[in-house]
């Protein structure tokens, strides 16, 4: 055997057992069709490779030479290009975001209250649409129950225990101050959030950018000005279960929801009264109408991830498929740096998310500027309507995005490459949609 035809049974080997190992990871992870085309790639491969072994020995050796040539040129062509390096574009002055006008705070106000009508005489712009939203059954609403009864029951006592938490989130610091050097407090806070069951942990100076301006939701007095002066955002996230997330827009989805709702504001309950144990100052902003301050951009500028197509944080091991968690606090800490993991270039190839989203509420097109940053504005309106029609949080988005594959070797070997090469992006966008389909079925999943 001469050495081309030696290299080249070394490439075919390769291959082969690429998609041996994907195959065996689309069996575990119940990817049928994943399975399938990996399979069939396999026997593809060992079959050509057999074919070329029958042809007499010069015509052999042009083969193996060209499957060498072309396993080289792909080589190049897959790292060759400069990694991507879009990062999130702030394009202009950021205004604070007032609670009153997210979504949720404006679906919390009652009909015929007077902070109802005072917020509609200034804000005519939603009304009607609004209007049309409330004629919908709420999420959890009896009129959705009867769909899966035991599950629904279960994401309602989630978020009503949420509800019992708030009174947790603040108190006084102790006066006794335990001294530590920065770095050292660095190390405690996010080793005790480790311990307590986060998934990953970021820290950030508190950009009072994304604290809100007024109070819109949750016990405080509504349109009371906020006032949050700790220098420091420590943010956290939970891994939600992908078994759960693959039954999206199915009630499997707002019990996952709850549940790390639940887990986000034990840890960040716990970790604020910690410490402020330790002699400072430190909140906990917890689901079910408690936060002060806008979790994404601060995980973002906490090196949790980067702010995808979907509106969403994409972290770093679970992409889209995660909770976030805040404590804010006084306690000198140091910050992290946000991270670039080419999810702009990746985003702007993949549109997977919009061309799924059953709302059509992911815009499929060019970024635009809101707020002073260029990013894809979701129409959040679409999105809330979509969600009181199921009376779950959807998470279609979420269960399509490539990102959310599961945390393991393989799929992170992808993400890094996606992180080093725009080639790799445009491959692994095709691999995506080949092999585990364009529109993923979603899975049937119940406890």
């Amino acid at each position: 055997m001469n050495a081309w035809i030696a290299a080249g049974e070394i490439v075919f080997i390769l291959s082969v057992l690429f998609f041996i190992w994907f195959s065996f990871v689309s069996l575990i992870e119940k990817e049928k069709r994943a399975f399938v085309r990996g399979a069939i790639f396999c026997v593809f491969l060992i079959s050509i490779n057999f074919l070329f072994l029958l042809f007499s020995a010069p015509v052999r050796t042009y083969l193996f030479v060209g499957v060498v040539a072309g396993a080289f040129i792909f080589l190049l062509w897959l790292f060759l290009p400069p990694a991507p390096k879009k990062e999130i574009e702030i394009t202009g002055h950021q205004e604070k975001t007032d609670e009153r006008d997210v979504i949720f705070a404006r679906f919390d106000q009652q009909e015929g209250t007077r902070n109802f009508t005072d917020y509609y005489k200034s804000h005519p712009e939603y009304e009607s649409v609004d209007r049309k939203i409330r004629q919908m059954p709420d999420l959890l609403d009896s009129a959705h129950f009867k769909k899966n009864p035991s599950l629904f029951s279960l994401a309602a006592a989630e978020f009503d225990f949420l509800e019992h938490q708030l009174t947790e989130v603040d108190a006084k610091a102790n006066t006794e101050t335990v001294t530590l050097s920065r770095k050292e407090n660095t190390r405690l806070v996010k080793r005790v959030i480790d311990y307590l069951g986060s998934d990953l942990c970021g820290i950030c100076e508190l950009n009072q950018t994304y604290v809100y301006s007024h109070v819109g939701r949750g016990p405080d007095v509504y349109g009371k000005e906020i006032t949050l002066d700790h220098r420091f955002a420590v943010v956290f996230a939970v891994e939600m279960d992908l078994e759960m997330v693959r039954a999206a827009p199915g009630a499997p989805v707002i019990v996952e929801t709850g549940k790390q709702y639940v887990e986000a504001a034990r840890i960040s309950i716990i970790a604020a009264n910690f410490i402020r144990r330790m002699g400072y100052s430190a909140r906990a902003h917890i689901a079910g109408s408690n936060y002060l301050a806008m979790l994404p951009p601060l995980g973002w500028e906490a090196g949790l991830g980067e702010l995808g197509r979907m509106g969403i944080l994409i972290t770093t091991k679970y992409g889209p498929r995660a909770r976030l968690g805040l404590v804010t606090t006084s306690l000198p800490l140091t910050a992290d740096k946000p991270k670039v993991m080419g999810v702009q270039d990746f985003c702007e190839k993949c549109q997977k998310c919009a061309n799924n989203c059953p709302s059509k509420a992911i815009p499929s097109g060019l970024k635009a500027e809101e707020n002073g940053v260029l990013k894809w504005v979701l129409n959040r309106e679409e999105c809330y309507r979509y969600w009181r029609n199921v009376g779950t949080d959807c998470a279609v988005c979420m269960f399509v995005c490539p990102y959310s594959k599961p945390d393991n070797l393989f799929h992170n070997l992808i993400r890094i490459l996606a992180a080093k090469s725009s080639s790799a992006q445009s491959l692994s966008v095709w691999g995506d949609d080949f092999f585990y389909g364009k529109k993923p079925l979603r899975k049937k999943t119940s406890l």
